[in-house]
């Protein structure tokens, strides 16, 4: 035998004792296929090394497409390999939204918070606080996954098949609860695209729509689209199952969505109370606020044991949808309600200072005052008669300072402001205040008249011109009224009284109108009381108004 030839059957045997070693690798099963156009220079030698998974050769490609000779491939060859026999690589996922509280755990790093536009991948651990808290992940593939208040999720593989479309998430719920939309797979994939692993029970999803909840008893699981196998039983849309460590019950029907009842064109009023129909069977309710942009960038969240929520937190004026499903007794929430809705409640408007609600204000100039909103760039004030509504206010003015005077003739009114940004955007009106505005009090009367005889002085002074009014004196030994000795309330314009012993009074009187609201006291007035009275010594004394 030549050199030559011994060289052959030496290498003939090398290729073949390859040949059998690659091929005893495990068989690519049946299922997708991903085509890939031969570009110049490949081989399928270099494709296993790029595309392959460990352990598949080249010979897989060559029997697939029934290629004759593995180092000659023609440039736009339709390459068919099976999606089961590519190299899954690693990919992230992108934060498209963080809300409150959420930090992200790094191996090999400290805790940080979680932002918005930050990217996740193996390893990865995420904690979103208790109350609103949450955060929104978008896969490699589209598929996107809310991650609810109180959770903490851990990120254990994101892998995507070679170039193809096909990817594959898994994740452990540890706390809380996520709600997941999973894109449909263009073929069935070699396995679920997403797994999610919670203390319980394992969940593999194809392209569905669920939620999954983690709680002291177990895992919940309610599938809105598609199906989800727990454990190894399979849960189709609308039905929720609860898993616990003795296994997988049986799955139950979802309650069905509420009845929302439709909300204002905007809602104007901070903190958010928001209320629906009782909906029969539920044992509580779990009510959401989310953005209208329909990314499941969640704001608000709560657990409400009555057809209504309230939230203390502060929210953004924007629009929104309100999303409220019912809880039953098992605990398994049920289908979604959801109402879109816009929030301008800001900028808010101020606060009335004077007169204060229900006041009676004398007619003619009635003053209004109110605080400083540090975004009002001016004012609007409305008054209206009480019962008319503000369709056609009585005053309807745009003011820069914080104070008005409004000439109102007697009657029943209601008054509002409203603060405007510059450039005209204007917030909610404030609540209608009610304001009575009546007839002043009678004027103080005019000068009086003293008699002094020997037991008692005599005052007198001009009538009110108007009628039902009524007087009050008062006499005291000192100017500042410290000292009262003597006080009546009359209904004509005369009274007397008996001085306590000679020396200097103060006299004074006021008016008291109809409706018992009495008017300022008219200058005080002096009197001298000799020490003995004596007939002779009865003259009159003209006391006259400052």
């Amino acid at each position: 035998m030549s050199s030559i030839t011994l060289h052959r059957a030496v290498l003939s045997g090398l290729l073949t004792g390859f040949a059998s070693l690659t091929l005893a690798a495990p068989p690519a099963t049946d299922g997708p296929i991903w085509v890939y156009r031969v570009r110049a220079g490949d081989t399928l030698v270099a494709l296993q090394a790029r595309l392959l998974a460990p352990g598949v050769g080249w010979q897989l490609l060559q029997q697939r497409n029934e290629i004759a000779d593995p180092r000659r491939l023609p440039i736009g060859l339709a390459l068919k390999i099976p999606v089961s026999a590519l190299r899954a690589r690693p990919v992230e996922a992108e934060v498209l939204f963080s809300h409150g509280e959420v930090e992200l755990r790094r191996p090999g790093q400290a805790p940080r918070p979680l932002a918005s536009g930050d990217r996740v991948a193996d390893g990865d651990e995420i904690l979103t606080a208790r109350g609103s808290a949450s955060a929104v992940l978008r896969f490699d593939d589209g598929s996107r996954l809310l991650v609810e208040p109180a959770s903490r999720l851990r990120i254990e593989a994101l892998t995507r098949r070679g170039a193809s479309a096909y990817h594959e998430s898994r994740l452990r719920l540890d706390s809380g609860g996520a709600e997941a939309k999973v894109t449909p797979s263009p073929a069935a994939p070699p396995r679920p695209r997403l797994q999610i692993r919670t203390p319980v029970v394992n969940l593999a999803v194809r392209g569905t729509e669920f939620r999954a909840r983690i709680a002291d008893d177990g895992t919940r699981l309610e599938v809105l689209s598609g199906h989800v196998a727990a454990g190894a039983r399979a849960v189709p849309a609308g039905l929720g199952v609860v898993a616990t460590r003795a296994g997988v019950q049986r799955a139950q029907p979802l309650l069905p969505a509420p009845t929302l009842m439709p909300l204002p064109a905007a809602l104007e009023q901070l903190p958010l109370e928001l209320s629906w129909q009782p909906l029969p069977g539920a044992a509580g309710y779990r009510a959401q606020v989310l953005d209208a942009d329909g990314d499941s960038r969640l704001r608000l969240d709560g657990r409400f044991a009555a057809a209504a929520a309230d939230w203390p937190d502060s929210l953004p004026d924007g629009r929104y949808r309100l999303r409220v499903r019912a809880v039953g007794s098992d605990g398994l929430e049920g289908r979604d309600a959801e109402l879109a809705f816009e929030l301008k409640a800001r900028p808010e408007p101020p606060m009335p200072i004077a007169p204060v609600p229900g006041a009676r204000v004398d007619a003619a100039k009635v003053a209004l005052r109110w605080t400083r909103h540090p975004e009002a760039e001016h004012y609007r004030l409305q008054i209206a008669a009480d019962g008319s509504g503000f369709e056609a206010p009585l005053l309807d003015r745009d003011l820069t300072g914080t104070e008005a005077e409004a000439e109102l003739a007697p009657g029943r009114y209601v008054w509002r402001l409203r603060s405007v940004r510059a450039g005209g955007d204007a917030g909610p009106w404030g609540q209608a205040l009610p304001l009575e505005v009546v007839e002043p009090p009678p004027a103080a009367p005019g000068e009086a008249k003293a008699d002094i005889d020997s037991d008692r002085i005599a005052l007198a002074w001009p009538p009110s011109p108007r009628p039902g009014v009524s007087y009050e004196i008062q006499v005291a030994r000192d100017a500042a009224f410290g000292e009262i000795v003597a006080e009546g309330r009359v209904e004509q314009p005369s009274w007397s009284f008996e001085p306590a012993g000679a020396g200097l009074y103060h006299v004074r009187v006021r008016s008291i109108g109809p409706d018992g609201r009495p008017g300022a006291y008219g200058s005080t007035q002096q009197l001298d009381v000799p020490s003995r009275l004596r007939w002779w010594w009865l003259l009159p004394a003209l006391l006259w108004l400052f």
